[in-house]
């Protein structure tokens, strides 16, 4: 069972507390303001007396503190003086989970993020790999997809930096469709990868309101100084939630019907294209009546322009006039 957050983060407070060599034989009541201070909230006398149980028997755990209470002293206290649970060496099976975790980890690198982030990758694997890993003939087993650096990935970091620190931008921009350039003032707020391909998300100054733009059209970005803008009510989670892709074409819901050939309804059910996406009707031989509730995106007719020859579009008219052009 998985260990509850607040819970481990008491198990490190009172651990502290044991091991401050300036304040010894902690009491309840110390062990109680510790945690109300660093973790910001009430706790009784049973939920940190149950911590120190689980503390001290808990075989899943794994610490087996030796904790005592010192009734000349009247507080708590580890018996081994050289304890802490930062000491606790790793079970075999969280080893293995380390390892794996590791494995998983390197798919991020090379072209997925940029080079700091592959260098400090880098630091965590080989670390692993020295402290950890002894096996000579250890066989990949995850490989995920790894497609040739974009342009105007070398960008990831600049921008990674503005976003977290709310510096607005200026940059170049290349329109593919309008074959031109255009100078964008940004206020970064999100890095996001679909389908392989980075993009920055921000409050565009030059359309006034929250925009999208490909790193790979992105020409010698730099810092302005002025003040950051943080558009109400923007929340990332919730700006891409009902929308398939970067570049949504309206700002509301909408009803897309659409019907899949056998062969590909299968596809679409083992892997559907929005959480939305429901059957509407059943037709002989395997064929299916599908719907999604989303915002249309540039990237969604892409999808059906692409399998034009597996899927008909009903409605909206709007798409599926936009999808015959």
């Amino acid at each position: 069972m998985p260990i509850n957050k607040e819970a481990y983060l008491r198990y490190k407070i009172i651990d502290a507390c044991l091991t401050n060599k300036q304040h010894k034989y902690p009491t309840m009541d110390d062990l109680i303001d510790a945690c109300e201070q660093k973790l910001g909230k009430s706790f009784s006398i049973s939920t940190i007396q149950k911590d120190i149980k689980t503390m001290k028997e808990d075989e899943v755990l794994g610490f087996i503190a030796p904790i005592k209470f010192s009734r000349s002293n009247k507080g708590y206290y580890y018996a081994d003086n050289n304890y802490s649970i930062r000491n606790i060496p790793l079970t075999e099976s969280d080893l293995e989970a380390l390892l794996a975790a590791t494995d998983l980890l390197s798919t991020f690198n090379g072209n997925r993020v940029s080079a700091d982030f592959g260098v400090a990758i880098d630091k965590i694997l080989t670390s692993c790999k020295e402290v950890y890993d002894q096996s000579v003939d250890k066989r990949v087993i995850v490989q995920t997809e790894k497609a040739p650096q974009q342009r105007g990935w070398n960008y990831f970091d600049f921008f990674f930096n503005a976003a977290k620190q709310n510096n607005p931008t200026n940059f170049i921009h290349y329109n593919y469709q309008k074959r031109r350039f255009n100078s964008i003032i940004l206020h970064p707020y999100l890095l996001k990868e679909f389908q392989n391909r980075w993009y920055i998300i921000g409050y565009s100054e030059n359309h006034k309101e929250v925009r999208t733009f490909g790193l790979d059209r992105v020409m010698e970005p730099y810092l302005i100084n002025k003040p950051f803008y943080l558009a109400p009510n923007f929340n990332a989670e919730k700006h891409f939630k009902n929308t398939y892709g970067v570049y949504p074409l309206a700002k509301k819901i909408e009803k897309i019907v659409f019907d899949a050939s056998a062969g590909f309804a299968d596809y679409l059910m083992a892997q559907p294209i929005h959480e939305s996406q429901k059957t509407e009707h059943f037709y002989p031989y395997g064929r299916l009546q599908l719907s999604l509730k989303l915002i249309p995106s540039q990237e969604l007719i892409n999808f059906f322009r692409m399998n034009r020859n597996e899927i008909i579009v009903h409605e909206p008219t709007w798409l599926k006039t936009q999808i015959e052009k």
